[in-house]
């Protein structure tokens, strides 16, 4: 089967809102807390340690939601708008953007860059911006 969605270019940012920055400087404060918790004879190796891999081990979902611009031939509109429901995005409404999509689930366990934005273009051709992991998804589903 031919792939439906072309990928055009990948961005750059990961972290779309002010509220993806605040809950990923959050998740390092509390690593960096919990560090300073400690002793003071134990707590200059581990903090270091604890702070690098708090952001390392961080790195994964950050590539992960790397935004990926593409389009979908008009011909395959649907069948793409029912791999993204398949893939447990539901959708959130129409904004000057387009259609958004987010996963299921409640709010404050998701990113708010881990969307996929569909812009209707006057042919009937979809303009897609999707995370990353969305879209190697869909390589690997699609052939």
């Amino acid at each position: 089967m031919k792939s439906t969605f072309i990928k055009q270019s990948m961005g750059a940012t990961p972290l779309l809102t002010a509220r993806d920055w605040l809950v990923f400087g959050g998740i390092i404060g509390a690593v960096v807390l919990l560090g300073s918790l400690l002793t003071q004879a134990t707590a200059g190796p581990f903090l270091r340690g604890a702070v690098i891999g708090g952001i390392v081990g961080s790195l994964p979902s950050l590539l992960a939601c790397l935004p990926v611009h593409g389009g979908v031939a008009a011909e395959h509109s649907a069948s793409f708008v029912g791999r993204v429901e398949q893939a447990g995005f539901v959708a959130a409404g129409d904004t000057a953007e387009g259609s958004i999509y987010v996963r299921r689930g409640p709010r404050w366990m998701r990113w708010d860059s881990n969307r996929v934005v569909i812009r209707r273009a006057a042919d009937g051709a979809l303009q897609v911006t999707a995370p990353y992991y969305f879209y190697f998804r869909l390589k690997r589903v699609q052939g």
